[in-house]
């Protein structure tokens, strides 16, 4: 099985009301460059289709993301060889305050964090999401009936050891998806993945995520169980209600649609020299895959 891997431009773009997150590219503690990082999920790393492609060679090809879960900012290392740091020290998953210092070497970027608009929404007039958040995310994997809960605000899902949740399947990326929650409601994300991640059959970048979707990951197939911890509990092992029903919290709505500009950002360092250019990539076309 094989998708298009999607890229980070058609990642939707946060509601007004969440909070407003712009990175700083500093040089020798010098501000250089204001990007503003306006999607639920900003990518950085040396891959194309990066919102943030770092030219380097110690930088990953998909290094690390920043997620806007509507209320909250998180920092994830996507398995990166050389690390992220946050505040100088080595991160995994850490959520992130206004003047923060991430670094991805020898990258360095100021974290800069407003609140939202007040009772804006989706559609900037209030719109709210009526239906509850589940107060639980599982992923049953449908070849040995296993659920499997993230315990984390943010779970990736992929081959390498450090994933929330690893695989051994070989047409799975390294660190292949995230898993977490926008304004409450459980999402998936695309890593830039070579064989993509579909749901229902349907190949997505980002999309929120409902009670029974069926989750592929390369070849591996899940499906999407979202419940209360009581609802939960009477789950079989076949991963259905033991009373042939349960009780399943189904959310609804969509997040803001994607933005028509293409805005993604090359950052571009010369090796062995204090020289960096930075290219804008609003009129490119096309991208090497």
């Amino acid at each position: 099985m094989s998708a298009v891997a999607p890229r980070s431009a058609d990642i939707q773009r946060v509601d007004d009301g969440a909070p407003r997150v712009s990175l700083i590219l500093r040089r020798h503690g010098v501000n250089e460059r204001h990007i503003p990082c306006r999607r639920a999920v900003t990518l950085l790393g040396a891959r194309d289709g990066c919102k943030i492609r770092l030219e380097h060679s110690a930088v990953s090809a998909v290094h690390a993301a920043i997620l806007n879960t509507g209320s909250d900012v998180i920092l994830v290392d996507l398995g990166s060889r050389h690390g992220t740091l946050l505040n100088g020290l080595r991160v995994e998953h850490d959520t992130l305050r206004n003047d923060d210092v991430v670094t991805l070497e020898p990258f360095e970027f100021l974290v800069r964090i407003e609140d939202g608009i007040h009772g804006a929404g989706a559609d900037g007039n209030g719109f709210v999401k009526l239906d509850p958040a589940p107060d639980v995310i599982a992923l049953e994997h449908l070849a040995t009936s296993r659920l499997l809960s993230p315990t984390r605000d943010a779970c990736t899902i992929g081959r390498k050891s450090t994933c929330d949740i690893q695989l051994t399947d070989g047409s799975v990326s390294r660190v292949h998806a995230v898993l977490f929650k926008y304004n409450g409601h459980p999402t998936i994300v695309d890593l830039l993945s070579e064989n993509g991640t579909l749901v229902n059959d349907e190949p997505v970048t980002l999309a929120e995520l409902h009670d029974g979707d069926a989750l592929t990951i390369g070849e591996t197939l899940f499906r999407v169980r979202l419940a209360s911890h009581q609802s939960l509990k009477k789950l079989g092992a076949n991963g259905a209600a033991a009373d042939g029903n349960g009780e399943v919290v189904k959310p609804s709505g969509d997040l803001a649609a994607p933005g028509h500009v293409d805005d993604l950002i090359d950052i571009q360092s010369v090796e062995g020299s204090q020289r960096w250019k930075i290219v804008d990539a609003y009129n490119k076309v096309a991208r090497k895959r």
